[in-house]
Parts: C-alpha cells; sequence; structure tokens
C-alpha cells in the first residue's frame, strides 16, 4: 500500500513539479526592481582639439529591471565595469581657443545589458568647451618635497632638459612660463645619495596658470623624463663656545709663575652643524705653550685650540694676555 501511494502516478506528479518550477521561475523573472545610480562620463576629443571644460562629469541613471539583473547591475557599477562615454565627432571649423557646444546622452552611451531599461538620464543634456591643441617649447620648474636628513643641505642643483615640448591648448599655453615636474622627495637624503644621481624624474600632466586671482589647471602632454642632479653637503653652520678654559703648558722644571689675565675665552668655531651641536666647551682643548717665556712680561700669546676635524675657528684666533713673574723666594 505505502508502495503504491509513494510511486503511483508518477508521470502526474513529475509534470506537477516542472509546472512549479516553470512558475516560480516565472514569477522571478515579473518583479522587478529600480535603482539610481552615478555613473562617470568620459568625453574624448577629435584630434587636434581638447576639452577645457564641462558642465557635469558625473550622469545620475534611473534604471529598472528583474531583479536579479538589477542586483547584478548595481555590482558592475561599483566595479567600474559599467561606463559612459562620448566620442565627439571631427569638427573641422573650430577656429577660436574656446569652442562651446552641447552634447545629447542616449542609451548608446552606456554599456548596458539589453534587458536594462533606462528611465531617465540627468543631467542629459551636457556643455563643452573645446580648444585647440598646439605644441610649444617650455622651461622646465623642478619641485622638492621634505627636507634632507639633520645636518645635510642641498648645496647646488643641476637638471635636464630644461626646456621641453608640450602639447596642451593654445590658451593656456600662451600664458604658461614653466611646467613642473612631478614632487621629488628629498626627506631624509644624505651626502651618501651624491652617487645614486642623477634621478629620471616625470613631469606633472597638467599645467596651472593665474587668471582673476585664482588657480586653473589644463591637461598638457609631454613624455620627456627630466635627469635631476643634487649635491648634498653637510649643513655648515658657525656656533659660539663661551667659557673656554685656557690650559697653561710648561716643562715640569718651568721655575717662573704665569699669570693670565684671563682664564676663559669665547671660541668662534665654523663646521657642520651637528658636529657643533653634539660639542661643549668642556670638549675643547685650548692652551699655551710658555715653555720659551722668560720673565719680564706682559705676553700676547696664541692660543692653541685641539678641535674636532672639520671644525675650524672662525674669526681672529685668540690670544692669551700673560706675564711672567719670578717666583718669590721667601728669606728666613
Amino acid at each position: 500500500m505505502l508502495k503504491k501511494l509513494l510511486f503511483g502516478n508518477l508521470r502526474a506528479k513529475s509534470m506537477a513539479i516542472v509546472m512549479a518550477i516553470a512558475l516560480w521561475f516565472f514569477a522571478i523573472s515579473k518583479h522587478t526592481g529600480d535603482i539610481q545610480e552615478d555613473i562617470q562620463l568620459t568625453i574624448n576629443a577629435p584630434p587636434g582639439l581638447t576639452i577645457l571644460d564641462t558642465s557635469s562629469n558625473i550622469v545620475t541613471v534611473a534604471l529598472s529591471g528583474t531583479q536579479t539583473t538589477i542586483d547584478g547591475i548595481s555590482d558592475m557599477i561599483k566595479d567600474n565595469k559599467i561606463t559612459a562615454r562620448f566620442d565627439i565627432p571631427d569638427i573641422s571649423d573650430v577656429d577660436e581657443d574656446n569652442y562651446k557646444m552641447t552634447i545629447r546622452l542616449t542609451k548608446r552611451n552606456f554599456n548596458f545589458p539589453r534587458e536594462i531599461r533606462l528611465n531617465s538620464i540627468v543631467p542629459s543634456e551636457i556643455d563643452i568647451t573645446l580648444g585647440r591643441l598646439e605644441s610649444r617649447y617650455i622651461k622646465v620648474q623642478i619641485q622638492k618635497n621634505g627636507v634632507p636628513a639633520p645636518g645635510c643641505e642641498i648645496t647646488s642643483e643641476f637638471f635636464y632638459p630644461n626646456r621641453v615640448l608640450v602639447t596642451g591648448p593654445v590658451n593656456i599655453l600662451k600664458e604658461a612660463d614653466t611646467i613642473n615636474t612631478s614632487p621629488i622627495d628629498v626627506s631624509g637624503i644624505t651626502s651618501e645619495q651624491n652617487r645614486t644621481f642623477p634621478w629620471a624624474i616625470d613631469l606633472e600632466d597638467f599645467i596651472s596658470v593665474t587668471r582673476d586671482g585664482k588657480y586653473v589647471s589644463m591637461p598638457v602632454q609631454c613624455d620627456e623624463k627630466i635627469n635631476v642632479w643634487f649635491q648634498i653637503s653637510e649643513q655648515m653652520d658657525i656656533k659660539v663656545f663661551e667659557k673656554v678654559k685656557i690650559n697653561v703648558f710648561h716643562p715640569v722644571e718651568y721655575d717662573f709663575k704665569v699669570k693670565l689675565k684671563e682664564e676663559y675665552i669665547d671660541l668662534s668655531l665654523k663646521g657642520p652643524r651637528v658636529m657643533l651641536e653634539a660639542l661643549s666647551p668642556e670638549d675643547i682643548m685650548a692652551y699655551i705653550d710658555v715653555s720659551s717665556l722668560r720673565p719680564p712680561g706682559p705676553y700676547n700669546q696664541s692660543v692653541i685650540c685641539m678641535l674636532p676635524e672639520g671644525l675650524k675657528i672662525e674669526g681672529i684666533p685668540p690670544e692669551a694676555h700673560i706675564d711672567i713673574v719670578e717666583p718669590i723666594v721667601e728669606t728666613k
């Protein structure tokens, strides 16, 4: 009985299952969805022209279709697989630097699947300003970001070529004096980098000029690379060390008494900033040698300073004013 219940009328039961599945797919296909999405608009100018300005480069589209298709389109837009593109046809009568026109967008400007319905495009009309292209030689200007390592500085720079052929809008090239290199990061560089030059640096793909107190930038094209050399040196400085003690050197058998007018001097030293900052007055050995002096005085004697290599005295070498006197002999 159970076997008959389970396996009886198999043909009718199979047909019922097929119809149920078909009805389910039909219901799914009839369920529609709607979305609104923003899409980046790409406008391509014809040869010899470039786009100076557009009223909008983003369009908002309203779409509808089956829910499955709508879900897929939403993901494709997020992954930039859906594009909006308008190719401006050739224009032969552009004689002025600013040529204005209006384009109208339709579904043909999008790569939507056929099953998607495009309900609206906002804006559907885009105002465009075109300019004629020309090529001109323009001076190069290098840009630097950051500062060298502590105690180092760029003492000279050289780059080549210093003029390059740039293609861009006529009106921007008329006003432009220079084109910048991409920013060169000099952060933390030391004199060791002197051996790694030259650096090959790209140029920026735009030129900026000032109009009515505002910066205006326009895209340009130049495939040149700029070879840049920097000379990195230790940063030099001058520092005054106050109250450097003067020592007196003489033989053990020296029988005379030495009187210093001043036991300390102020010493001005020049050299690498890092070395100067690490030095203190106590680190400097300053002395006079009185071995050859005999009474009476006074004498002006040069002060000898033992300095770390790389440092030197700035200005007039110091002198010590001294008296040499006979020792007082006590009498009984």
